[in-house]
Parts: structure tokens; C-alpha cells; sequence
């Protein structure tokens, strides 16, 4: 009988008749909630399974403010006392930046092309406002900034120290982290525009300042108060580089957030494990029963040969117990299970972090080629993710664009020099060099792949490594010298036995 049928059943029924309505309106209304309830999702039913778990409707700016926080302080303290997490830390920086993202202008104006760049090679060179760190220094420094607390501001600023006319762009950046950001400040400004978390935004809703303070607010322990004081900066001289992820989210969470209380129930596991290993081995043997008859009827106590009272044990320690004689070696247990939970454990931290497990702890004794070729292309797809969908539409690219403008307003450039560029992400280490340079040549020639995305694949300037071949081609047949490796000379079935060509023989 369905819903419906049963309900009609009810009001027809002999009780409905004699007036009991109130009964009957209960009993409807329970019915239509079992069934209801039958036609929900299981996780969202309160159930045994669902008993005290809260899950709230807070929008992302929400979340974040209680407790964001809290999860940078935790994560850095992770970073500076837990061994796992560094390694994460440093395996996630080299891969997504490692020695730099390369920029290279790409308009249709070859001379142009050419002035950009030697702009951009010098500017990389003086673009740091602190006057230490190139700009592939600085990368590296923003993603691990953003990787362990969440976020990273950089200031543009413009040079006006030192011998500023000779920089090749009036631009420097300053890097702040996102503790600069006063996420105190909330509310209306001005009565027209509002505040979230230190982020003003216009009555479109778009962003357009940013409340930062004048000092790091963790500075004020050997500082003065001016700490607590913030200044509104509009938001053309900011750029705020996190990972969104939560539509409206303006604001960034530590990379390690899914895995700190694993991480640090990790690490208490394995300190737990080693003061258990150290208190077995304090005792190798206790010898019990006095020496004479003299000592029966003496309090309890332990002695060491010396006679002297033991109040704390030492590794190899033999103790004498007062009383019936007989001698006890210690026996450690045996945790046989111990190196499995850790496993259990680093495996899901590593997911958590987005890492294989090999990479996080080095252990590749349970590796073949063909699993950790399938790890690690999991890995590169995460990687190039931030790398194409964070780094460098929130960094890389906001940085050209400032580059390009302020060469522009120097006169370095001309009024109309447009945006156009291409980025080279760092070249991802082959596990079978062999195989996988097979592989890309298969593609080439089968048109499956351009040979400058083979080239940029290894992180290299398809531009630049033409012109090296060439040049190298050039000096190769000037120089009267054949080579396999050039392949405008022999081909790859004539390599074993090369001739001289003819331009170098009539250079004779």
C-alpha cells in the first residue's frame, strides 16, 4: 500500500468518524516522515553512524575566520618540530617551483620579443625589495609561504632606493606573510563598502583594498604596540596569492590542515614507541633475596651492588631485591606490529597531503617501476594543477603584467607592448629515462605532440634550445667534427659509421 492509500485509509477509518482528529493528524504526520526519511540520503539521516556529528552551513569566509588562525600556528609548528611534515613541505616546494618558473615573451614582434625578455632577465635579478633574493628565490619563498600558512601577499612596490635609474624596471616585491592581513577588520567601511577579514571590497563586490598591518603582528613580543596598527593599501599594489577552495573564499588555509592531528598523533605513536624501548631496557636483571640473615625483616627495598638505594632505573642496570633468593632476567617485548601501523599511518598523511607515500618517508622498498610510475604521475597531475590553476594565474601572471606596465611608464617599452607570454613550469625527473625519451620522440613523430612541448616538459625554452642546436650544428660543421648527436649530419642508421660532410671537406 503506498503513502497516499494508507493516509486515505486513516480519515476513513471508524476513528476518524468518532472525532479523533488530533490522533489521526499525529499518525499522518509520522507516516509522511518515515517515508520521507526512507527517501534521503543515507549520511544525511541521524542515525547511529551520524551521532554527534556537526556539520554546520557556514559559508567559506566563515569557516575560515574561526579557525584559520589556529591551523596556520599548528602547521608551522609542525613544519619547525615535525620531520614528516618538513619533508612534505620541501618535496611540494621543489616540485612546483623547484628552480623557478620561466616567463618568456611571446608577441608577434620578434625585436620586441627580444627587448622584453632582456628587461625581464634584469628585473629578475633586482626585483627584491629586501635586496637578497632573485625573482626564482621568491617564488619558491611565496608557494612555501602559501603552502604552510596558507597564504602570501606581495607588495608591488616602486624602486626608488639607491641608483634606481639604472634598474631596467622602476617595480620591486615585497613579500609579506598573510598574518600582514588584519583579519580583524569586518564590517562596513565608510558606510558603502564592506570588509571581510581584512579584504575590502567595492559595492560591486570586487576587491579593492587590502588592511595591512604595519609590522607581523607576532613581532610585538620584542616590539611596540605599533604592530596592532593597519593601513588600508588598494588593492592594485597587493596581490594575494592562496588556493581557493570554496567559492567566495578570501582567504587561504595551510596545505597541511587534512592531516595535522594525523601527523601529530604520528609523532606521539613513535615517541611513545621509543620510551617504551628505553624503559624495557633499564632493567637486564633483578636478583631477589638478602645476602644474610640479617636483612630479614627489613622493609622492601631495591639495592644496586653498592648498596645504594635505587630511585631510578638506568639501561643495563641489575637490581637487588631484599628477600626469598632468586634472579629475574627481563625479557622486551616484542612489537611486531609496529612498523605496519606506521605504515597505515604515513600512507594516509601522504594522502592527506597530497603526496605518495615513497615521497613523504623515501622507503621504496616495496616499489616496482610500474607502481611508482602510476604514484607519480598522480603526483605531477596535482603538482601542474597549483602550478596552471593557482601559481601563475595568482602570481606568476599579475607579476608580468606590473612588469610590463611599469617598463611601459619608464619609457623602456612601447605605450601598446601587449601581455602576451608563455610560462615554463620546472622539468619533472624521469624514473626511466630511457623509456620515457622513447616515448616523447613516438609522440612527436606521430604528431601526437609538438616538439616544443617536449622540450618546455623538461623545463627548457623551446626558442633557446633551437637556437643552441643550430649554433651548435654551425660550429660542428665548421669545425670539420661529425657527430651522432647532430642529426642534421647522420642519420640515426648511418650513426655507427659516419662520413665527413661535404662543407667541411671543401672547407679544407
Amino acid at each position: 500500500m503506498g503513502l497516499f492509500d494508507r493516509i486515505a485509509g486513516l480519515f476513513s477509518s471508524k476513528a476518524a468518524a468518532k472525532g479523533e482528529l488530533a490522533a489521526v493528524q499525529a499518525e499522518v504526520s509520522r507516516q509522511v516522515r518515515v517515508e520521507l526519511e526512507r527517501r534521503w540520503y543515507d549520511a544525511a539521516r541521524t542515525s547511529r553512524d551520524t551521532w554527534a556529528w556537526m556539520a554546520g552551513s557556514t559559508s567559506a569566509n566563515a569557516e575560515v575566520y574561526g579557525g584559520f588562525v589556529n591551523l596556520r600556528n599548528r602547521s608551522r609548528d609542525l613544519a619547525r618540530n615535525n620531520g614528516f611534515a618538513s619533508k612534505a613541505l620541501r618535496v611540494l616546494a621543489d616540485n612546483i617551483v623547484g628552480s623557478g618558473i620561466l616567463a618568456v615573451a611571446r608577441t608577434n614582434n620578434k625585436p620586441l620579443n627580444a627587448t622584453i625578455n632582456n628587461l625581464w632577465a634584469r628585473f629578475c635579478d633586482e626585483c627584491d625589495f629586501g635586496g637578497q633574493l632573485d625573482f626564482y628565490a621568491l617564488q619558491r619563498l611565496a608557494i612555501r609561504s602559501v603552502l604552510e600558512g596558507g597564504e602570501t601577499v606581495i607588495r608591488l612596490r616602486t624602486a626608488s632606493r639607491g641608483n634606481s635609474a639604472r634598474r631596467a624596471v622602476p617595480l620591486e616585491l615585497q613579500l609579506l606573510e598573510g598574518d600582514y592581513i588584519d583579519h580583524r577588520k569586518n564590517g562596513l567601511f565608510d558606510g558603502k563598502t564592506h570588509i571581510h577579514l581584512g579584504i575590502e571590497l567595492d559595492e560591486d563586490g570586487k576587491r579593492a583594498a587590502y588592511w595591512l598591518f604595519r609590522m607581523h603582528p607576532g613581532e610585538m613580543i620584542y616590539t611596540q604596540p605599533m604592530s596592532y596598527i593597519s593601513d588600508r593599501i588598494p588593492a592594485s599594489e597587493v596581490l594575494h596569492f592562496y588556493e581557493p577552495l570554496r567559492i567566495g573564499q578570501m582567504r587561504g588555509i595551510p596545505w597541511l590542515t587534512p592531516g595535522i592531528i594525523d601527523a601529530r598523533n604520528v609523532q606521539t605513536y613513535a615517541e611513545a614507541e621509543r620510551v617504551r624501548k628505553r624503559i624495557e631496557a633499564c632493567v637486564a636483571a633483578i636478583v631477589i633475596g638478602a645476602d644474610d640473615e640479617s636483612q630479614e625483616g627489613i622493609a622492601p627495598h631495591v639495592v644496586d651492588y653498592a648498596g645504594n638505594r635505587i630511585e631510578q632505573f638506568e639501561p643495563g642496570l641489575i637490581a637487588i631485591a631484599r628477600g626469598t633468593k632468586d634472579i629475574k632476567f627481563t625479557q622486551p617485548a616484542s612489537n611486531n606490529s609496529y612498523h605496519e601501523a606506521m605504515r597505515t599511518d604515513l600512507q594516509a598523511l601522504a594522502s592527506a597531503w597530497g603526496l605518495t607515500y615513497e615521497l613523504l618517508t623515501g622507503d621504496l622498498s616495496r616499489v616496482n617501476y610500474s607502481s611508482i610510475r602510476a604514484g607519480i604521475n598522480e603526483f605531477r597531475r596535482m603538482v601542474e594543477t597549483f602550478q596552471w590553476l593557482t601559481a601563475i594565474p595568482l602570481m606568476m601572471r599579475p607579476v608580468w603584467r606590473a612588469f610590463i606596465d611599469r617598463a611601459v611608464l619608464a619609457g623602456k617599452l612601447p605605450e601598446d607592448t601587449p601581455y602576451d607570454v608563455e610560462f615554463t613550469t620546472p622539468k619533472f625527473e624521469a624514473v626511466d629515462p630511457v623509456k620515457e625519451t622513447e616515448g616523447d620522440i613516438a609522440a612527436v613523430r606521430s604528431f601526437l605532440m609538438p616538439p616544443q612541448e617536449a622540450i618546455r616538459r623538461r623545463g627548457f625554452d623551446p626558442d633557446v634550445v633551437l637556437a643552441d642546436n643550430i649554433a651548435w650544428h654551425k660550429a660542428l660543421v665548421a669545425g670539420g667534427v661529425v657527430s651522432d648527436a647532430d642529426a642534421a649530419q647522420v642519420g640515426k642508421a648511418s650513426a655507427a659509421a659516419p662520413k665527413p660532410p661535404a662543407a667541411a671537406e671543401s672547407n679544407q
